[in-house]
């Protein structure tokens, strides 16, 4: 007879037997409102919500019931306004109502807003304590979102609200991460809270000036990762020996008044750039890593610029990363070699066929390619059967090869099996029908495949590569 197991009925809480610093970090992760019903469980309970060590304030968490009106279009301009203005100062009395409350607590790691202010609008002035209210318990993240993406958010009735640089004491500052988002930064003289900083992200933040660039900057020494995205009054990007000794990571992304990029760092590994041409100095000898994106359509002058750049001022790069609709059209042999080059990952956009005049080019540009990925975006097929292969270009290091997008076009078999002849020492080629997408930071998401796949394209690429491919390689078509 099997032994039943006797599981002894205890009354015993062991919930409230963890330590207090681990309750409040439990209740941290969950709503205001659901962690303040927790002081109704017991007298052990009572207080617990009142030592937070994270800080959300947003719509979800502030705002009861929010205002929602799906004919607010309809209503009058006046009446639209009192309604926006209700629900600001509802979430402003709610946030300093609950603030007056945990006033005892010792430390805070992150505070994170997102709600829409607009400069000397109502609740700015409130935004500025409870920035300083964080500083002042030692906080590690200040994360804000000044703008919400809905038809109720505050009126624009004035300019970004402006981050207090200069007003809070920022002295003995614990502050390692800075995102900001729809705000000013413009400190007007070195800030001793910015020295601590690790990681500072910018979303569509106004700069306001170069000498204001600098000024940042110049605040930032034990900076590591820095990011600007689709920032205003950012002519010029000057990264001095002096400045950001630290830095190893840097992202330019959308700044569309962006004329240069001036970058003197010792340290920096990872630059990753999206945009128009810009001018570019390089005096980086760690820079190992480049990922870009040209917005154009068209190439400059008949080449790619960044293209000829990079191998002209980036000959120790070792992995680089483009996304471009016309690399056939833009690549030529004037450009100088990759020397150090192992991993290139190609975004290539094609509307009707993919070309393949820009690999030869490529695989005699880099001499130590190890490792190869195409992303392939073709969005109409027009097939036609190739009838002019180019010269061979016999590549000694390259040993995996990745194609992903494919759906079963002629041009785009005729890039694999380009690679297959002229990759000598290859081990292996995946073959993906799944369209990448970048989302940056290196890495890329999936997205469906084409119906046609299934049906024709995979049969068509299978038995057009296994007929090319060697007896040593790995084929694996998904």
């Amino acid at each position: 007879m099997k032994k039943q197991r006797v599981v002894e009925n205890t009354n015993q809480d062991y919930i409230s037997t963890l330590p207090c610093s681990l309750l409040c970090n439990i209740l941290s992760s969950l709503k205001i409102n659901e962690a303040v019903k927790t002081s109704a469980l017991s007298s052990n309970w009572r207080y617990v919500f009142t030592n937070p060590t994270n800080l959300v304030f947003d719509s979800e968490n502030m705002l009861v019931k929010d205002y929602s009106f799906h004919n607010i279009c309809q209503l009058s301009k006046v009446l639209i306004f009192n309604i926006k203005m209700k629900r600001a100062s509802t979430f402003v009395s709610n946030v300093n109502t609950y603030l007056s409350r945990v006033t005892n607590v010792q430390k805070i790691d992150k505070l994170k807003i997102c709600f829409t202010f607009r400069s000397k609008g109502y609740g700015c002035s409130d935004l500025d304590e409870w920035i300083r209210f964080v500083v002042e318990r030692n906080a590690e993240e200040i994360d804000l979102c000044l703008f919400e993406e809905d038809h109720l958010s505050a009126p624009n009735d004035g300019s970004f609200y402006v981050f207090p640089c200069d007003d809070i004491v920022w002295f003995n500052s614990f502050l390692k991460c800075l995102r900001l988002g729809h705000c000013v930064l413009a400190p007007e003289k070195s800030c001793n809270g910015f020295s601590t900083l690790e990681i500072l992200d910018l979303f569509k933040v106004d700069l306001k000036s170069e000498e204001h660039i600098r000024i940042l900057l110049s605040s930032c020494n034990n900076l590591e990762w820095l990011s600007f995205s689709e920032c205003y009054n950012m002519n010029y990007l000057k990264i001095e020996y002096s400045f950001c000794k630290k830095l190893k990571c840097l992202k330019v992304n959308l700044c569309l008044q962006l004329k240069a990029i001036i970058l003197k760092c010792n340290n920096l590994e990872t630059l990753e750039y999206v945009g128009g041409k810009v001018e570019f100095f390089f005096d980086t000898p760690m820079l190992k890593s480049f990922f870009g994106r040209v917005i154009e359509s068209q190439g400059y002058n008949g080449e790619n610029w960044l293209v000829c750049k990079l191998s002209t001022n980036l000959p120790h790069l070792e992995n680089l990363f483009l996304e471009c609709s016309c690399m056939g059209e833009v690549m030529t042999n004037r450009f100088h070699t990759f020397q150090n080059l192992k991993h290139l990952e190609v975004i290539k956009v094609a509307v009707f066929r993919q070309d393949l005049s820009w690999i030869p080019i490529a695989l005699n540009a880099c001499p130590t390619l190890a490792k190869l990925k195409l992303h392939l975006r073709t969005y109409f097929n027009i097939d036609e059967e190739l009838t002019h292969w180019f010269p061979k270009s016999p590549h000694n290091h390259l040993k995996e090869i990745t194609i992903t997008g494919i759906r079963g076009h002629s041009s785009e078999i005729a890039i694999a099996i380009y690679l297959l002849r002229n990759a000598i020492s290859l081990e292996k080629m995946i073959v993906d029908p799944r369209p990448r997408i970048y989302l940056g930071n290196g890495k890329c998401v999936c997205s469906e495949a084409s119906e046609n796949w299934s049906m024709v394209g995979r049969h068509k690429v299978e038995i057009l590569l296994k007929k090319e491919v060697r007896s040593l390689v790995e084929l694996l078509i998904l």
